[in-house]
């Protein structure tokens, strides 16, 4: 009987080993905040990222939930109990890198129940200030450093990528030039960080994966996923409620209902609390610490040129394309796209050069059309295209990529003949002259915007076609959006020009642009969509009417 109990224990210990969750949950042991020995349990935040983790995770998040604890333990895990499995963890600095070995590997694995750590022969260990590394006979590895210049890994953690971006910008060319293109399909891999201002690979990646996440499709092995953990999401961020109620300002009240309306989510009264009291401690660096959406997490330095509040609830109303096409410039030939295969720098899937349609043309809608124009150079400022509805000023049609002038004229010459032979006003700054020389070649004059003058003296001056943005005209645009942007109405549908409205700003001399490092083109092309919806001229619809034949001396 004895010999059977023994069995039934061995194999019901051997069924629990084979449950990963439940070995992440039961074996390991961490040190908490207060330096006590505790077996590591996963939060429900934690649960949920690996609920939803796909190949390739981008993880944007608030500080202090944990997640670079249960990566590690994840990790480790798949170190153990796999053969021949390379695991890394890139820490922001050596400092950190020899910190996260000693508690997140070393603490792990010394404290693992004897009987089960004798399972695992290490072949060769080494651990030190700056990082260390652990070789198991059974062929698998884990290595903690700053940077992996060589060979491959099937498991990879990149811990605050946003501060190795910010604080060292060599050392993420170094993880995005090596590490991230030794990645290959099958690898599983973790880049996590709280954001640290915008501008870098950690912002470009994350715009660019929630870009692909609004597509709503299906992502491939090597497709980074998007993954946001707000404070909120979080239930130790509360505080008890004094019985006067929140101590919270007007202002603070309008910021937690745009949240609720941007995330979907309600936020208590113990929540608001808690965030009004951590705000006065952290300042200014609450948004970027405890962010509560996306885009908010991203601290921009400068004054907005759009206030935050209305954004966030434009980035409420952000939707899905209905279609994505793959539109010849020269031809006007639409092929429809299941998947973008297009990629950018980083080798990232990119929705560049594709044509987002949220709206089909209506024959009985008139459309205005934006258009900025850049050089065309695959590693410049982009040009971008922008379609709106003259009724409401929805956002039915985008475009933004790399493709030379003349192209991008005939690509929006075919769009406006698509849309009901669209209004369209091209910036005509820089490049934009060539632009509309060929422009107004392929495509009816009465349908270009024309620079319009009040007192003109020169009657018999040539008219200049396009929108000139100069330093007075800039202000046009952006109080028309402010007023659309306030009520409501901004119509915007793609995520990339509100995150780009997000960082509009006024720089040091008063002028409105893109915070370094990041863009404007989207956002300028689609406020001149809504300048030109305002200032395109009414079309007169001919009606047919049947003559009545009546005397010569009646009429």
């Amino acid at each position: 009987m004895i010999a059977v109990a023994e069995e039934q224990e061995l194999a019901e210990i051997e069924r629990l080993l084979s449950d990963k969750w439940w070995r992440m949950d039961n074996l390991y042991k961490i040190e908490n905040e207060r330096g006590e020995l505790v077996t590591f349990k996963l939060r429900p935040a934690q649960r949920l990222l690996f609920e939803l983790m796909h190949w390739l995770n981008i993880i944007l998040k608030a500080r202090q939930l944990g997640f670079s604890t249960a990566i590690d333990i994840y990790l480790l895990d798949e170190a153990l109990f796999n053969k021949n499995m390379k695991c890394g963890i890139i820490a922001q600095d050596q400092q950190a890198a020899g910190e996260i070995f000693r508690t997140k590997i070393e603490i792990p694995f010394d404290n693992l129940p004897a009987w089960l750590k004798s399972r695992f022969k290490v072949k060769s260990r080494r651990s030190g200030a700056h990082g260390g590394y652990i070789l198991f006979e059974h062929g698998s590895s884990l290595q903690v450093a700053t940077s992996f210049r060589s060979g491959t890994v099937q498991r990879l953690h990149v811990s605050e990528y946003g501060k190795i971006c910010a604080k060292y910008p060599q050392k993420a060319k170094e993880v995005r030039t090596g590490t991230l293109n030794a990645i290959h399909e099958g690898c599983v891999a973790f880049i996590e960080s709280t954001a640290e201002g915008v501008g870098g690979d950690f912002y470009g990646m994350t715009i660019r994966a929630i870009e692909l996440t609004k597509l709503c499709q299906a992502l491939s092995h090597l497709d980074w996923k998007f993954h946001f953990f707000a404070w909120w999401q979080d239930p130790k961020y509360r505080s008890p409620v004094p019985a006067t109620g929140v101590t919270m300002s007007k202002a603070q009240r309008e910021y937690f209902e745009a949240v609720e309306e941007a995330m979907g989510c309600t936020i208590d009264d113990e929540q608001r609390q808690w965030y009004v009291l951590k705000e006065v401690e952290q300042g200014a660096e609450m948004k970027q610490e405890f962010p509560s959406t996306p885009l908010e997490a991203f601290l921009v330095s400068g004054r907005r040129v759009f206030n935050a509040q209305d954004v966030m609830r434009a980035e409420s109303r952000c939707k899905a394309p209905l279609i994505v096409y793959d539109m010849d410039p020269v031809t006007g030939e639409r092929h429809k796209v299941s998947k973008p295969e297009r990629l950018d720098e980083q080798g990232q899937r990119s929705l560049a050069n594709m044509t987002l349609v949220w709206e089909l043309p209506d024959e009985d809608e008139e459309y205005a059309i934006g258009v900025d124009i850049a050089e065309g150079l695959e590693h410049g400022d982009r040009s971008s295209i922008d379609v709106v509805k003259q009724s409401n000023g929805e956002q039915v049609l985008h475009w933004f990529g790399h493709i030379d002038v003349e192209f991008l004229a005939e690509l929006t010459a075919h769009i406006g003949r698509w849309y009901n032979m669209a209004y369209i006003g091209p910036e005509r700054n820089n490049h934009g002259h060539a632009f509309i020389l060929k422009l107004k070649d392929i495509y009816p004059g009465s349908r270009i915007y024309a620079e319009q003058y009040i007192d003109r003296e020169d009657e018999d001056e040539t008219v200049k076609l396009g929108w000139l943005t100069t330093r007075h005209s800039k202000p046009i645009l952006t109080e028309g959006m402010k007023v659309l942007l306030k009520n409501g109405q901004s119509g915007m549908r793609w995520i990339g020009t509100v995150s780009e409205a997000h960082t509009f700003v006024y720089d040091k001399r008063g002028s409105m642009n893109a915070q370094e490092g990041c863009f404007d083109d989207q956002l300028m092309s689609y406020m001149i969509a809504q300048e030109m919806r305002v200032r395109m001229p009414k079309r007169v619809k001919k009606q047919e009417t049947q003559l009545e034949y009546r005397h010569w001396m009646t009429r």
